[in-house]
């Protein structure tokens, strides 16, 4: 018997043994995975950079239903209950953010939306016909930032 044929299993494929001996190791990561990772990683450092370079704004303007408007500086901690058609909304100024901290909206997307800070940033409750606009000078290079 050959040694080829000793090396082979009952199906005829090779052995593991005849595998790892003769056979090249597979290579997981190619140089257009490498290069495809370099780019993405690159774009994203540009992007956190482009984004992050917003300017804090300076106060928070809360507009409801029914006319209602305020205007809360970012630098004093203030709570603020805005009435609306579907309930009340609280929205809290600490820290220099603000942000909506409750609301009868059946979602509570606008809660989640967590605390904003820069220049042209809002969070919306629609439902209820409540908006947060922090107010200040926004970059002319950046349109919108989504998260």
């Amino acid at each position: 018997m050959k040694a080829s044929e000793r090396e082979r299993s009952p199906g005829g494929a090779p052995s593991v043994r005849a595998v790892a001996a003769g056979a090249r190791p597979r290579v997981l990561v190619t140089a257009a995975d490498r290069l495809l990772l370099y780019f993405v990683v690159g774009l994203a450092l540009v992007l956190l950079s482009a984004t992050s370079a917003c300017p804090a704004g300076r106060q928070a303007r809360v507009v409801g239903a029914d006319g209602f408007e305020r205007v809360l500086p970012l630098d004093a901690d203030a709570r603020l209950e805005v009435p609306g058609p579907l309930g009340t909304t609280v929205v809290e100024v600490n820290g220099g953010a603000a942000r909506v901290t409750s609301s009868p909206c059946p979602q509570h997307l606008c809660v989640r939306m967590g605390r904003i800070s820069s220049a042209g940033e809002s969070v919306v409750c629609v439902p209820n016909r409540v908006a947060v606009i922090v107010e200040g000078q926004v970059p002319s290079g950046t349109d919108a930032i989504t998260r």
